[in-house]
């Protein structure tokens, strides 16, 4: 299970005219700060999970609290947010899918990152002006 966040529209003119308007090496800065916003996201994930309820022995704790989370920060100005495999379950409640039994299709990581989308968007564009004032 992971998501895709996409900046669009008026946020990504914001961001792009800050790039081009600082030049060579705007990339990496944006780059650097968006592979650093893993708490960030997993701060606005992680109150959406619906914790199932269920008690029972055996039964592990629910993924709500927990490091559920993995980053995958291997793209230029991108981060996947997946969970670890003990917490792949979470695909079902996000997506929705085989949900006979279960509330599905809740979209909290989606949401969750969306959330997260203008504090680091904001977090970038404030690099790059502290990297430009310096130089």
């Amino acid at each position: 299970m992971s998501g895709t966040l996409a900046i669009e529209g008026e946020d990504f003119e914001r961001l792009l005219t800050e790039i081009q308007r600082y030049g060579e090496g705007a990339a990496d800065t944006v780059t650097e700060v968006v592979h650093e916003s893993g708490d960030l996201i997993y701060d606005e994930i992680d109150p959406l999970i619906n914790p199932s309820g269920r008690t029972f022995r055996g039964h592990s704790s629910g993924a709500k609290g927990t490091s559920w989370q993995r980053y995958d920060k291997s793209e230029a100005l991108a981060i996947t947010v997946s969970t670890v495999s003990s917490r792949h379950y979470l695909y079902f409640p996000d997506d929705g899918s085989n949900t006979k039994r279960h509330y599905g299709d809740q979209q909290f990581m989606l949401k969750g990152a969306e959330a997260a989308a203008p504090a680091i968007l904001d977090k970038g564009i404030d690099a790059l002006v502290r990297k430009f004032e310096r130089s």
